[in-house]
């Protein structure tokens, strides 16, 4: 998204690759959700860890992006669970990324890929798990 910009000596443009650079290119602060960045050690990594909102039903939820201070593509975003946050089904976690959220608290699946749902949240929930296999 290019947002333009007038400044005193004429109209500039400039390239917003996030959200939150959107925002702050405008000149606005997003109410709903952290503008802090943590950087994942050892990475060019950053996440952006966002409370849950029980009138949204949500829970604790991280953003991660490609780049420090949520600049860059947002890779994907994980509840605190391990299970995905907005749409966020079928992405491989880095391990570097998933040590790091470990350590912050959130369950990280083993095999290192979010899932739409996670087995500790389904059983929480009282679903019936089947597991199928052959001999």
């Amino acid at each position: 998204m290019k947002i333009r910009i007038l400044l005193d000596n004429g109209l500039e443009v400039k390239e917003a690759t996030s959200l939150a650079e959107k925002f702050l290119l405008l000149g606005l602060e997003s109410i709903s959700e952290s503008a802090n960045y943590d950087r994942v050690p050892k990475t060019q990594m950053s996440v952006r860890f966002d409370n849950g909102k029980t009138n949204k039903m949500t829970k604790d939820h991280a953003h991660v992006f490609a780049r420090p201070n949520g600049q860059g593509k947002e890779l994907f975003a994980v509840n605190i669970d391990g299970s995905g946050h907005d749409g966020s089904s079928g992405k491989a976690i880095p391990r570097k990324v998933g040590e790091f959220l470990k350590d912050k608290g959130y369950a990280m699946p083993l095999n290192l890929v979010i899932e739409s749902m996670s087995l500790s949240s389904a059983l929480e929930d009282c679903f019936v798990v089947f597991i199928v296999y052959e001999h």
